[in-house]
């Protein structure tokens, strides 16, 4: 069984487990429940764990999800984080300044370039 009753072992308790350890073991009672081939009692039992097991990798996602932090940019390039406890603290991102128009290239030697690029300006 996934619980560690079948070899005779007492599940261990939800709180000491890590989420991993809960959503593998919930897998695993998911799994031997749709198989349905259990007696009504063990059924009983794996839903009652199962349920133990989902709620409690509903709160650690939960938990984790207030620690989440938004990291925005600076104006200096640089970035900082700040926590979200909700999607009101979500900032926007800012607008990325204009960058500004290149100027033209240097006059160059061939003519044969400078002819394009005069072609290419009267369709730009």
């Amino acid at each position: 069984m996934p619980d560690g009753s079948s070899n005779g072992q007492a599940p261990k308790p939800v709180e000491e487990l890590t989420f991993e350890q809960a959503y593998a073991e919930l897998e695993q009672t998911a799994q031997a429940l749709q198989q349905g081939q259990l007696s009504l009692d063990d059924t009983l039992r794996l839903y009652e764990r199962g349920s133990l097991l989902a709620r409690y990798c509903l709160q650690k996602l939960e938990g984790v999800e207030l620690k989440v932090a938004q990291l925005l940019s600076r104006p200096d390039g640089t970035y900082t984080t700040k926590p979200v406890t909700s999607e009101k603290d979500v900032t926007p991102p800012e607008p990325q300044p204009a960058e500004p128009a290149a100027s033209p290239p240097a006059a160059s030697a061939d003519p044969d370039e400078a002819a394009l690029r005069e072609q290419k300006e009267l369709f730009d």
